[in-house]
């Protein structure tokens, strides 16, 4: 059953047509698929990146507009998006895995004055993390102490990625405020 061209499937998943959607997988999820494989390197990663291209494309398919282009380049676009947002989160990983090791390795105790001073930048950044809002927390704790990236944390939570990308920001200006007025991090100790 064909429904029209690529845009005009975009639009009817704009008000809510599944049969739309549907239509438009099986005539651009392969060339998607080769987008997300050739990005990622992965046949698993590149399935995923697919599904959640879908998946943002049933939630925001209002956002085209094909003044500015295609839907076939709108929906490479996100798929490539998404695809180097895995990439990036992969590394993040592994660079952290790499760092938990490092830190496995012995090496000399640190000096008693070192442990106090460490122990007065943790008090003080654990009392900064409790005056965040809990939305600007959350966003924080997903980017910093998960790995994920802002695109990840938006589909995460639902939430737009620009709303994600501001409580980061903001959370990110507060953290550095509070801990310039009411500790000693910044001051050369």
């Amino acid at each position: 059953m064909n429904l029209g061209e690529p845009e005009d499937l975009l639009e009817r998943v704009a008000h809510g047509d599944r049969a739309a959607l549907l239509e438009l997988y099986d005539r651009v999820s392969a060339n998607l698929m080769a987008v997300a494989l050739r990005v990622t390197g992965s046949r698993s990663e590149a399935e995923e990146v697919v599904q959640d291209a879908f998946m943002r494309t049933w939630r925001d398919a209002g956002a085209f507009d094909r003044t500015r282009g295609s839907a076939l380049a709108w929906l490479v676009t996100l798929t490539r998006n998404r695809s180097i947002d895995v990439v990036r989160s992969r590394k993040r990983r592994i660079i952290h895995e790499d760092k938990a090791s490092d830190a496995e390795s012995p090496e000399a105790p640190p000096s008693a004055e070192f442990s106090f001073g460490a122990a007065q930048r943790a008090a003080a950044v654990r009392q900064a993390l409790d005056t965040l809002r809990p939305e600007q927390r959350s966003v924080l704790d997903l980017a910093y102490f998960s790995g994920l990236s802002h695109s990840e944390i938006a589909a995460r939570l639902g939430q737009p990625l620009g709303t994600v990308k501001t409580r980061l920001l903001q959370a990110v200006r507060h953290l550095r405020e509070y801990l310039d007025r009411h500790s000693t991090l910044g001051s050369g100790e």
